[in-house]
């Protein structure tokens, strides 16, 4: 498989860290040498850190490409190569909105998430000026990614076609950052646990009961609470990425 293998196995970040304690600046380097290489080849060495920063403030909505491309300073076709290039080296995945029936709402715009927060965090460690990720974005973007990998896990080939994860809307127009989508089990056909991520210490039910309206039950990913006494279950973030691997 071509690019890096963000989303088949535990991030080079991860095994960075895991090894030294940190990520290097050799690494970051690294990284961005490869995405300049493979994405954006003849442009300035600060397009990428640009880039990503651009791509990872806009990560928790659906993506306006024609907007972007203006705000970023690219041509809405040249911003549409960069991001299929980003896309075919695994170094983003596309979320798009789906119906209650699991499909993909047609003429709807997807969210587009980074593979990896090292991905998020780099612009404001190699570029001045760039902002550090908000941790409900980077919650949100960081969890999304397990269970795409988990979904292609039962059933190859479903990341190639983009046909993994997606959010959903309710009757009254809120997000659900992870929507139910059909995949392979033992038993036959099922369905995944929609899922809602907040970074947060206290009162989660506002938010969990949104998830309950629309599926009368989920998954919401938290920074430090762990209930399971109601039909949304509230889980630490890092827990239930571990949980899905």
């Amino acid at each position: 498989m071509a690019g890096l293998p963000y989303l088949r196995r535990v991030p080079p970040s991860g095994v960075e860290h895991t090894r030294v304690g940190a990520v290097s600046n050799g690494f970051l380097h690294d990284l961005t040498a490869w995405l300049r290489r493979d994405v954006d080849r003849d442009a300035p060495s600060e397009s990428i850190p640009l880039l990503l920063d651009g791509l990872w403030q806009r990560s928790t909505s659906p993506l306006n490409q024609r907007r972007t491309a203006e705000d970023l300073g690219y041509t809405y076709d040249s911003l549409s190569l960069r991001l299929a290039k980003l896309l075919r080296n695994f170094g983003a995945i596309w979320c798009p909105q789906r119906d209650d029936n699991g499909r993909i709402v047609r003429g709807s715009q997807p969210k587009l998430y980074l593979a990896d927060p090292i991905l998020s965090w780099l612009p404001s460690w190699l570029r001045p000026g760039c902002s550090e990720p908000e941790m409900t974005m980077l919650t949100e973007t960081t969890i999304a990614m397990h269970p795409a990998r988990a979904i292609d896990n039962l059933d190859e080939g479903r990341l190639v076609v983009n046909d993994t994860i997606g959010y959903a809307r309710t009757g009254t127009g809120n997000e659900i950052d992870l929507a139910p989508v059909s995949v392979s089990s033992t038993a036959g056909a099922a369905r995944t646990v929609p899922i809602e991520g907040k970074w947060v210490d206290d009162q989660w039910r506002s938010d969990a009961k949104t998830v309950e309206a629309k599926y009368g039950a989920g998954i919401l990913a938290t920074k430090s609470i762990l209930n399971t006494d109601h039909p949304t279950w509230a889980i630490p973030a890092p827990l239930l990425a571990l949980l899905l691997l």
